[in-house]
């Protein structure tokens, strides 16, 4: 019986995805014939489209562990609002300080 050929896609982390295609461009650099004009266009769209790509991950995770800067429905109320809602009381300030 004859084994077929694994056609997993290999998922690797987008850090090192952005890694290897760092290197490889300026490898291309250094070496012009090391790859076409076609395989240096699809590395450099693969560059962006993977630093986006964890750019909105790292996005997304502060969001959902809760420090964001983003506004959410909750606490777009201000507390302070200088309204006079009976929860905070005036207080009484004596006319010269150090005095009570």
């Amino acid at each position: 019986m004859a084994s077929l050929p694994i056609t997993e896609r290999i998922m690797t982390r987008l850090k090192d995805q952005i890694r290897l295609a760092k290197k490889a461009l300026k490898e291309a650099r250094k070496k012009p014939g090391l790859y076409t004009d076609a395989e240096l266009q699809y590395m450099a769209m693969q560059l962006v489209r993977a630093k986006i790509a964890l750019k909105e991950k790292q996005l997304r995770r502060r969001q959902e562990k809760g420090f964001s800067n983003e506004l959410s429905e909750t606490r777009n109320s201000d507390s302070r609002c200088g309204e006079d809602n009976g929860v905070r009381s005036e207080s009484e300030q004596p006319e010269q300080p150090g005095k009570s």
